[in-house]
């Protein structure tokens, strides 16, 4: 019987399909607007590796998960970013802040067309339902993965950051760039 069964997943495995994504590059990188004067501030992880993924694609439906070291975030200006790690997004008891998707349906093309997605964020201590969209396009076994979507700091528990006469509205869009190869087949 267990071997009845082995051999049951094996073949169904080979006949949906399985890949990988192996992550070359990535980039995550947010924006978010401040008053007075709709100032926009920009974001962006500053160690390439701080980044990781998770990403399985089995026949037509694909699930992962990303992970982001916080500390490695940077807007490039040294005292707004020791206040966004230390103050607001408190770095030292939250390192890292998770985003999983599971079981997306993808095109039988991928081509880069904006594909809706629902997920989860886990940010400073707190697990959200996310929503955004995604796009794959594939050049043979290349892959390129950019999500997009919108987070409200205060659905995480953050506080509204401001200093001096600048505070920065609660929403923050967030942009991943994920590039690399699969390793499998999909066929």
């Amino acid at each position: 019987m267990k071997s009845s069964l082995l051999i049951i997943v094996l073949l169904t495995s080979r006949f949906l399909g399985a890949a990988t994504f192996e992550v070359s590059e990535a980039l995550m990188a947010f924006t978010a607007l401040a008053t007075p004067g709709a100032l926009k501030i920009l974001g962006k992880q500053s160690d390439p590796k701080a980044i990781k993924t998770k990403i399985i694609i089995h026949g037509q439906q694909m699930s992962g998960t990303a992970s982001l070291q916080l500390v490695s975030l940077s807007t490039g200006i040294d005292l707004r970013d020791k206040h966004m790690k230390e103050k607001y997004l408190e770095t030292d008891k939250f390192p890292q802040a998770i985003f999983t998707f599971k079981k997306l349906t993808l095109p039988n093309e991928l081509t880069g067309e904006k594909i809706p997605f629902d997920g989860t964020m886990n940010l400073h201590g707190v697990e959200k339902p996310i929503s955004g969209y995604i796009r794959l396009e594939k050049k043979e076994s290349a892959l390129t993965i950019t999500h997009e979507f919108k987070i409200k700091t205060g659905d995480f528990g953050i506080t509204t950051p401001h200093f001096m006469s600048v505070t920065m509205g609660q929403e923050v869009v967030v942009k991943v760039i994920l590039e690399g190869n699969l390793k499998g087949d999909l066929n």
